[in-house]
């Protein structure tokens, strides 16, 4: 592995953990604690995180943060997402009405939509602003307390918006698959992704490989609800295992 991959993969697990310890950057990634102390120095001298006694955490974080603004997730892990989004593409029919939800991943599957009729219902102002210009989409735009640290609509407004609609294909992210549990940061945000899936005939869960195996602070799916996890290839057969056991999975090209 590259060292700006390893330190690609030391910010994204800073994002799920709050805190990376040498030791544990060191048995993740098989190297030694030297080296994961240099890794974590350079890191630290970049801004994107602050040393602590024996590890490093996000800039400004918590171990409880857990998130960080959408235009920082859409530039993290940004091959394999863009991977999953043409493979989720492949499952959208000719005049489907599809749900995109939140998330980094979802709005990289709306810029790669090919030219066909859609209903695109979403949430989030920044699938919104991507689609404006398409004259094949038609767009049903949730409207609620605006989320900045997302770009997302969420709250009363946005459910009751959603709860008369029927939707043939939704895709959603997430921060964390563990088990059976979907999760997120935030319990609003997640009980609209809850209600999407509901009101779907086909639910995708997307989320590049570090995602499975982690948990973040709400749990609002089961995985066995979804129809497919769809990932990237660096998906270990232990993740694979795992999620095998509660739905099928999408491994992308």
């Amino acid at each position: 592995m590259l060292k700006s991959e390893r330190h690609e993969q030391l910010l994204e697990l800073c994002t799920q953990r709050g805190m990376v310890t040498v030791a544990q950057a060191a048995k993740i990634f098989g190297i030694s604690e030297m080296t994961a102390r240099r890794d974590f120095d350079e890191l630290a001298r970049d801004g994107g995180v602050s040393r602590e006694h024996g590890g490093i955490r996000l800039s400004g974080g918590t171990p409880t943060a857990g998130e960080v603004p959408f235009f920082e997730k859409l530039s993290i892990r940004s091959p394999e997402k863009e991977r999953i989004a043409h493979s989720a593409v492949g499952l959208i029919k000719e005049h489907d009405t599809v749900f995109l939800g939140p998330g980094s991943t979802c709005a990289l599957i709306a810029r790669a939509l090919p030219p066909m009729q859609l209903r695109v219902i979403t949430n989030s102002i920044i699938v919104l602003n991507m689609l404006q210009t398409r004259n094949d989409v038609e767009i049903c735009a949730l409207g609620g307390q605006y989320r900045k640290r997302s770009g997302s609509f969420v709250g009363p407004v946005a459910e009751d918006a959603l709860a008369p609609l029927g939707i043939d294909t939704c895709f959603i992210g997430t921060n964390g698959v563990l088990g059976q549990s979907i999760s997120c940061s935030n319990l609003e945000e997640g009980r609209l992704q809850a209600l999407a899936c509901d009101r779907a005939a086909e639910r995708y869960l997307v989320c590049d490989s570090s995602k499975i195996g982690q948990m973040d602070f709400f749990g609002f799916y089961n995985l066995d609800q979804m129809d497919a996890l769809i990932t990237d290839p660096n998906v270990s057969d232990e993740q694979c295992s795992m999620v095998l056991e509660s739905t099928r999975i999408i491994v992308a090209d």
